[in-house]
C-alpha cells in the first residue's frame, strides 16, 4: 500500500520531471488582488520558455498554459486542444 507521504514523493517528482523537461514554471497566483474576491480566484499557471538555436531561429514558442483554479485528470476544467486545435481524448 503506497502511503500519503509515498504518493506526494512520488508526485512531486514526476511533476518536477516534466517541469524539468519543458524548462517550465508553474505559479499560482490571485488575479484580483485587492477586490473584496481576493484570494477567491487563484490561477494556476505553466510558464514555457521559447528555445532558439545558435543561428537565433526559433525552436520551440515560448508559451503560457492558464489552468485556471483547478485541473482534474478526468475532468478539466477547459478543453484541451493538439497543436492543430483539434480535441485531445
Amino acid at each position: 500500500m503506497q502511503t500519503k507521504a509515498d504518493v506526494e514523493t512520488a508526485f512531486r517528482a514526476e511533476l518536477l520531471a516534466l517541469l524539468a523537461k519543458y524548462d517550465a514554471e508553474l505559479e499560482a497566483k490571485d488575479h484580483y488582488v485587492g477586490y473584496p474576491e481576493c484570494g477567491e480566484d487563484v490561477r494556476m499557471t505553466v510558464t514555457v520558455p521559447a528555445i532558439w538555436d545558435a543561428n537565433n531561429d526559433m525552436q520551440r514558442e515560448w508559451t503560457e498554459i492558464d489552468l485556471g483554479s483547478w485541473l482534474k485528470a478526468d475532468k478539466p476544467n477547459v478543453e484541451l486542444t493538439g497543436a492543430e486545435g483539434v480535441r485531445v481524448e
